[in-house]
């Protein structure tokens, strides 16, 4: 199993200058707080971002020269959020622009072009993380009907430019998409469906596309779903899907009891999307936030179980007075040991400074020991993983 790091989004870096901020602050006080060589960061480059370096390839060398004497390496990339993922309010909007619009293209392939100049030296892969195509209700009808027409198209023409970029440099990187409650691909299911039905196995000019696209798990998302992590990587090996990239983060959840309902009315926030899940299978039901599912819910107080898309801490089993699904994650890295290849892994739980008041860190000292302590909770989870299949 490789080692387990950890996603920066949870850190401010809308721009070059914001991003070194966070290096050499809180990225360089988890990797102190750790005390290990070397810690594993997957980084977030905004658009913004990658404009700069784009214009100025020497400040990606210097991020990487910057990281490597704190004792960081960059071993993936997230290219989900595309503007400012700290802003005010987010919402929707870390859904756009989405794969009908040829500036998400344009931004992936941009990133891909910069990553030699970002990995350490001797990386042989590297990820990139990226939407499951878009919010459904936006991507379908910005497509006008065509939408998963134009998004294979540009996924197609990415996999021969990855090909490419491998060819020159020897460096594989993997486009990974990231299924989603709410997005256009929400499920394993969809997923594979999408690369069945969808996608060539061959671009046109004669690559593999399975090569250099694949899938990123996140543990939240599938635990909102309702989707055990084993029946994920078991549909996706089976339909010869690469999973590529796993993140460990924790959803939260409870029923339409007083109680709960009071709790999760603490969680809502005015930043990011917050989509609630019932049911399974055929008879799942989702509310797109908070708000909207407490509407129905408190006119209907049974005892119906709900799941809740919140990242929090992925080292507690309670906060705020509900459950997590944090037990999911050592099942996750069960599944993961016997892949066929071993994926990059990653904690990400990127919404420390909007937790409820009565949970909420007051200081980013506070939010660096935080993810330490979610690091080593990983990194005890993976090795009790690893032991179970060890013994099986």
């Amino acid at each position: 199993m490789k080692p387990i790091g950890y996603c920066a989004n949870v850190h401010p870096g809308r721009n070059v200058a914001q991003l070194r901020e966070s290096l050499s602050g809180p990225m360089a006080s988890v990797a102190r707080g750790l005390g290990q060589s070397t810690l594993a960061v997957s980084l977030w480059l905004s658009a913004e971002t990658i404009r700069e370096l784009s214009a100025e390839p020497s400040l990606a060398t210097r991020l990487r020269d910057e990281a490597a004497d704190i004792g960081i390496s960059f071993v993936a990339i997230n290219a989900f959020p595309y503007g400012n993922f700290h802003a005010q309010r987010v919402k929707q909007a870390v859904y756009e622009p989405n794969w009908t619009d040829g500036r998400r293209a344009h931004y992936t392939l941009a990133v891909a072009e910069l990553l030699p100049l970002l990995i350490a030296d001797g990386t042989d892969h590297i990820s990139i993380s990226t939407l499951p195509l878009g919010w459904r209700a936006n991507f379908s009808a910005s497509g006008s009907g065509a939408s998963v027409g134009i998004a294979s198209t540009a996924l197609e023409q990415i996999a021969s430019r990855l090909h490419a970029i491998e060819q020159s440099t020897g460096l594989h990187i993997t486009l990974d998409i990231e299924p989603e409650p709410g997005c256009a691909i929400e499920t394993s299911e969809e997923l594979v469906g999408f690369f069945s039905h969808c996608l060539p196995a061959t671009t046109r000019a004669s690559v593999d596309l399975r090569r250099y696209i694949g899938a990123c798990v996140d543990v939240c998302h599938g635990a909102v779903m309702g989707e055990p992590p084993y029946e994920f990587f078991e549909r996706c090996v089976k339909a010869g899907v690469s999973i590529n990239r796993v993140q460990l983060s924790s959803a939260i959840k409870g029923t339409n009891s007083a109680h709960d309902l009071a709790a999760l009315a603490q969680f809502d926030e005015p930043r990011y999307l917050h989509q609630v899940v019932t049911g399974f299978g055929a008879a799942r039901r989702m509310w797109d936030d908070i708000p909207n599912f407490l509407v129905d819910a408190n006119a209907n107080t049974n005892e119906q179980h709900w799941r809740c898309h919140w990242h929090v801490p992925i080292h507690h089993a309670m906060i705020n007075g509900l459950e997590t699904t944090s037990s999911a994650i050592t099942g996750t890295l069960e599944a993961a040991t016997r892949l066929p290849n071993a994926p990059l892994i990653e904690v990400e739980t990127y919404a420390w400074t909007q937790l409820p008041h009565l949970d909420r860190i007051s200081t980013q000292d506070e939010i660096d020991s935080g993810i330490v302590q979610e690091i080593r909770y990983a990194q005890a989870c993976a090795q009790a993983a690893q032991t179970t299949s060890d013994l099986g």
